[in-house]
């Protein structure tokens, strides 16, 4: 660099490598950055002390559940599951997480700004993307270390080094082996294979879950499930040594990866990365979830009459058409399922609360995808011969229907254990229509407002426009499952406890979809 060009030329042995294209543009990116030395220091310090603050508290929290198992404490929903399923089931799910995040941005992608001064240049591919796939392969095995560390220490019964080394190593070694088959895959423009692949494997693994609460909820010790989970530590050594296998191969055939295929995992890593910047849910989702399936033959509807029919049926057509929507519903009744069935949080009402208001949220999630689309473009309403707030009423139909057989069958599967299915499963059914709500009122909620005045908060600053915009949906669905909660601390529903719940949820319902018709009707 230096003001004068780099001067290509016909000889290979005098060009520039990939290594030193990327050595330039970090020397140019240094000789031109206003952070000094030290305050590049203070900002690792800060991120340090940060992160070992987390993972403290998260320790103790873990810490503090574990004192509260003793032999004879009985966990609120029936028996628990053994440890060992429990820890399978979280690792698995988690796993399917890492790989569809992976497979979905990809661990190799090029932003529009190295696309365009990195990619036209005839330097090798390989010394170009090769410092991507070291860093991308870090952050990742980092942040599982970090995520794993407080369970570890926390949930061993007598944590030393070596245990704890050994646990961190599971975490590390499984998740290195996922990430180097995406990256394998992609260097063979195999990407987005596997996807929904750990999609149906997170699923399948929810589904057995369900089938093993609920059989030992029915027939108590009808299972022999091994207690705890030692395998050896040969397994976890080839684990790594199949890593770092799989790397080396990934980095051999660096340079087969396209340009187009760099510039579309690159758009899609970047619209992530401005979701997450700019606090935006909608995005993020937007940007991970893949295309919709065609649909394989027609449908003729005719069984629509009339013009709010027709917004259910095209609802419906929207959610039968996105595969992934209908496994974050089976993850939503799985979620609460699991967390009531660990012998760690089975006995703390809150905690299972807690399990139900995020698998719900997580359906709510799911079944607002037809009203995402529409607030995207307005014009989709407004093709409907209805008034805004029959429109609003006629979204929310559907969402109404889903939520009440997800929430009605969690009630179910967790009253199999408590005794009184029948009791638990119209409690958690009396708040379908506040997260249905919740569901509408998240989807349509106004673009984040960055002006105004700031919330200090651990992560910096932030408008409180942003933070009440963020918490719209969520406060309705949260705040209409407070009678929940009092059932759990109570033991079990009433009968005044469950009328309570279904006049509050259709209270609030009511109280937020009029609001919402208010503010749609106003002019934009």
């Amino acid at each position: 660099m230096n003001g004068s060009s780099v001067r290509l030329t016909a000889d290979p042995a005098e060009e520039l490598a990939g290594r030193d294209v990327r050595r330039l543009t970090r020397g140019a990116a240094a000789a031109r950055a206003e952070l000094t030395i030290l305050g590049r220091a203070g900002d690792v310090f800060g991120h340090l002390v940060t992160g070992a603050t987390v993972i403290a508290l998260l320790g103790g929290s873990l810490q503090s559940f574990r004192t509260r198992m003793p032999g004879t404490t009985r966990p609120l929903i029936g028996p628990p599951l053994p440890g060992a399923v429990t820890v399978l089931a979280v690792s698995v799910m988690a796993l399917a997480g890492v790989v569809f995040v992976l497979d979905r941005l990809g661990p190799l992608n090029a932003t529009p700004a190295a696309a365009a001064w990195w990619l036209p240049l005839p330097a090798g591919r390989r010394g170009l993307l090769l410092g991507q796939l070291a860093r991308t392969t870090g952050v990742v095995l980092a942040v599982a270390i970090g995520v794993a560390v407080a369970p570890v220490v926390a949930l061993t019964s007598h944590p030393t080094p070596a245990t704890a080394l050994i646990g961190l190593g599971w975490a590390a070694a499984p998740t290195a082996v996922v990430l180097a088959v995406t990256a394998v895959l992609q260097t063979r423009d195999r990407s987005g294979l596997l996807a929904p692949v750990a999609g149906a494997i997170a699923v399948l693994t929810a589904l057995v879950v369900l089938t093993l609460a609920a059989t030992t909820a029915i027939v108590p010790g009808a299972l022999r499930l091994p207690a705890t989970l030692a395998p050896p530590t040969w397994v976890e050594a080839a684990l790594g040594a199949l890593a770092v296998l799989l790397l080396a191969v990934a980095a051999r055939g660096l340079d087969r990866i396209s340009a187009a295929q760099l510039r579309g995992r690159g758009a899609v890593a970047g619209y992530a990365a401005a979701s997450v910047l700019s606090l935006d849910t909608r995005d993020l989702g937007r940007a991970l979830s893949g295309p919709s399936r065609r649909p394989r033959h027609s449908r003729r509807f005719a069984f629509v009459t009339r013009a709010w029919i027709a917004g259910c049926a095209a609802d419906v057509a929207v959610l039968a058409r996105d595969r992934l929507r209908w496994g974050q519903l089976v993850l939503a009744v799985g979620i609460p399922e699991l967390v009531a069935h660990i012998r760690a949080t089975g006995s703390v009402p809150l905690a299972i609360w807690a399990a139900c208001a995020a698998g719900w949220l997580l359906a709510a999630v799911a079944v607002a995808a037809p009203a995402r689309a529409a607030n995207a473009t307005p014009a989709i309403d407004r093709l409907l011969p209805l008034s805004t707030s029959e429109v609003v009423r006629t979204r929310f139909v559907v969402p109404l229907v889903v939520l009440a057989v997800v929430c009605g069958l969690t009630g179910l599967l967790l009253g199999l254990g408590a005794g009184g299915a029948g009791e638990w499963s119209v409690i958690a059914l009396a708040g379908a229509p506040s997260w249905a709500a919740a569901a509408l009122r998240g989807a349509y909620r106004p673009d984040l407002d960055w002006s105004g005045e700031l919330l200090a908060t651990p992560f910096g600053p932030v408008p409180v426009g942003v933070v009440a915009t963020m918490l719209q949906g969520i406060d309705v669905g949260v705040v209409g499952s407070l009678p929940l909660l009092l059932a759990f601390l109570h033991g079990g529903p009433t009968p005044a406890l469950i009328a309570g719940q279904l006049a509050w949820s259709v209270g609030l319902s009511a109280i937020a979809l009029s609001g919402l018709a208010r503010r749609l009707g106003r002019p934009r």
